[in-house]
């Protein structure tokens, strides 16, 4: 972890009300994994004066002073318009990487990963260096409509991707959950990223099938501090209280209480 002023290399809309933003920072690009954190400073002075939590949405390792890592956000907001108005040259006081991110077991082949909506962000970074790595990913991917699901031409071309929309105008009508049943018994390791509501619903819906998966999940939660100060991220799970910036965010889904 470390703060540091990163430079904008690009700045623009990925999705309605989404956009993407592409930092050169090339020591916290060798140091992150998929599913850690940046703390970003959204403004010139101390208005607003908590820094904004952005998961790490793409990783570019590179060497020597090459290195890049894009965060997804939104277009909206006191914050988030200082982001959307940053421009390429400009610089991003940001601190990082934070939290802990996913871990894939060294004899895992098949990897299957569900998310929806802001849950992307994280997981395309994972299944960028998975599909880089030889493994096989299936991505699952909901939205509210298919005018808000991520751009399919920017996925790994090695990625197998499913898709579920609320309203029926792509692929499954339904949540995104509701596609998980038909890879269960392929994937050997699960990983989601979402909403409480949707760990629930997964928790459910896979409750009787077998075998049994180790699902990994990120408890994406308000942040303040973000390094285990301030005790605002505290998630409830079944070995007792948890800091979702330090002991997090990934976690278990069989060790969330629901």
């Amino acid at each position: 972890m470390q703060q540091l002023r990163a430079i904008i290399e690009s700045n623009e809309p990925l999705l309605p009300g989404t956009g993407i933003l592409w930092l050169r920072a090339p020591d916290v690009a060798r140091a992150a994994v998929p599913g850690q954190f940046l703390l970003a400073r959204c403004g010139d002075g101390y208005d607003p004066l908590l820094r904004r939590p952005l998961s790490i949405h793409r990783i570019k390792p590179g060497a020597g002073a090459e290195g890049s890592i894009a965060v997804l956000y939104s277009q909206s907001g006191a914050g988030t318009a200082y982001l959307r108005s940053r421009r390429p040259g400009d610089e991003l006081d940001i601190i990082g990487p934070l939290g802990k991110g996913f871990t894939v077991h060294r004899s895992s082949r098949n990897l299957l990963l569900l998310g929806s909506g802001w849950g992307l962000a994280p997981l395309i970074a994972l299944a960028d260096r998975e599909t880089a790595a030889g493994r096989n990913v299936v991505l699952l991917a909901g939205a509210a409509s298919a005018g808000q699901l991520y751009p399919p031409a920017r996925l790994p071309p090695e990625v197998e991707l499913a898709v579920a929309t609320e309203d029926g105008s792509a692929g499954r009508k339904g949540a995104v959950v509701d596609l998980a049943e038909e890879y269960w018994a392929w994937a050997d390791e699960v990983y989601a990223c979402g909403s409480t509501a949707m760990y629930g619903n997964l928790a459910l819906r896979t409750a009787g099938l077998w075998p049994r998966k180790p699902v990994q999940v990120l408890a994406e939660m308000p942040m303040a501090c973000g390094v285990g100060a301030c005790y605002a991220c505290t998630i409830e799970t079944r070995k007792g209280p948890r800091l979702a910036c330090k002991d997090g965010p990934r976690v278990l889904l069989a060790d969330l209480q629901l």
